[in-house]
């Protein structure tokens, strides 16, 4: 049975995409096994018939490193040195992943999921004679603003000349996949997996006629998306109640925030879900939120994951006007583009999506439609076979 490995510098049973990946090698008939790091607060998810090792991590929550990693300084010693120790941190979970995953024998496709592991995949994969597939889940070099010039150079340089010497590179959007065959020279474009979840049974709940709109941001909080924006789009919305379920956050102060600007009665803020269940956990809402700000050429191109569960879920999707979003949710109908950066403009499509309940279902219905025929984890399971070469 061939044999394929799985690479992620977190906790893999918490990443979306690397879950999907793991049930894709699965249902060809592959052996999947996982070697990841692992940080604070990050405990496994069940992900059945996946023998996983974990290596240690940096200690930093997946979904708090949006916080940390663009904090800039306006001092360049200190910003230097912080690339510096970055450097040395993904020197050392290398080393680590690289042992591991020596100590399991060999494989016929490594699959190095983001730029943290892409070193180690390229030396597991040349000492199986293994092919190696890096999967970039984002522009890497371009997903921080004010980021520290050394480490930036480093690791553009470093992921350029390993892209060039994988046998396939697999990224999430068409957009994002030119932007890195320009960076990488790539003699091939990029496979385009998108980040869509599988074909799930949803049952949808029709919003009370007299009753408000129901919004649902679910995601992760970080400098590209301040939960301020959020509270600023529903202090200018009418008719809509917002539920927030983000991880890695602290609940109880973004509850706080929401109290002293007197939005108790439109913001609710809950629990978030394990990573198998996020689709499901939007049953009963009526239209998803993507508020990214383009601070960076990453944000910008980005396709998050949210659209596309948001999609499978039945709900309209309001998101900025950004040419990694926007294409799909206005050429498909299935939602209302705003402004980036302009909350007023958020709160105002949601308060016109309030008043034209018809609309709304019509969005999300359309949605749930194209997700069920196109936009899933079952289609794009196909072109990731075709980057295994398989």
């Amino acid at each position: 049975m061939p044999r394929l490995l799985l690479l992620t510098d977190y906790e893999l049973t918490r990443d979306p995409r690397a879950r999907r990946a793991a049930e894709a090698g699965r249902a060809r008939g592959l052996e999947v096994v996982g070697v990841c790091g692992t940080a604070a607060g990050d405990r496994p998810a069940p992900l059945e018939d996946v023998r996983i090792v974990r290596v240690g991590g940096d200690g930093v929550s997946a979904a708090l490193r949006p916080h940390l990693g663009s904090a800039r300084s306006s001092r360049p010693l200190v910003r230097e040195l912080r690339g510096t120790y970055r450097l040395a941190r993904l020197a050392r979970l290398t080393l680590r992943l690289t042992a591991a995953a020596h100590s399991l024998g060999r494989f016929d496709i490594v699959h190095a999921n983001d730029f943290p592991t892409l070193t180690a995949g390229w030396l597991i994969a040349r000492r199986s004679g293994a092919r190696l597939v890096y999967d970039a889940h984002e522009i890497y070099a371009a997903q921080e603003d004010g980021a520290p010039k050394g480490f930036t150079s480093a690791a553009a340089h470093t992921e350029a000349a390993l892209a060039r010497r994988a046998g396939a590179v697999v990224t999430v959007s068409e957009p994002i996949a030119r932007e890195l065959s320009r960076r990488f020279d790539l003699a091939r474009p990029p496979f385009v997996v998108r980040n869509c979840p599988p074909r799930t049974e949803v049952a949808r709940e029709p919003r009370p006629s007299d009753g408000p709109l129901r919004a649902v941001y679910q995601g992760v909080l970080g400098p590209n998306r301040p939960f301020e924006d959020l509270l600023a789009a529903c202090a200018h919305a009418d008719g809509v109640e917002l539920t927030v379920r983000v991880a890695g956050a602290d609940l109880e102060a973004l509850r706080g925030e929401v109290g002293r600007r007197g939005l108790q009665d439109r913001v609710d803020i809950v629990e978030p879900v394990r990573p198998d269940r996020l689709v499901q956990a939007l049953t009963g809402f009526d239209v998803g939120v993507i508020f990214n700000r383009p601070v960076t050429l990453n944000q910008q191109l980005a396709m998050p994951n949210r659209l596309f569960e948001y999609m499978m879920a039945g709900l309209a999707i309001v998101c900025p006007r950004l040419p990694g979003v926007a294409p799909l949710v206005e050429s498909e109908g299935i939602g209302m583009t705003y402004e980036p950066g302009r909350p007023e403009a958020l709160g105002a499509a949601l308060t016109d999506l309030a008043a034209n309940p018809a609309r709304a279902a019509e969005m999300g219905a359309q949605a749930r439609q194209l997700a069920m025929e196109r936009y899933n984890a079952e289609a794009e399971a196909r072109v990731l076979a075709d980057a295994w070469g398989i």
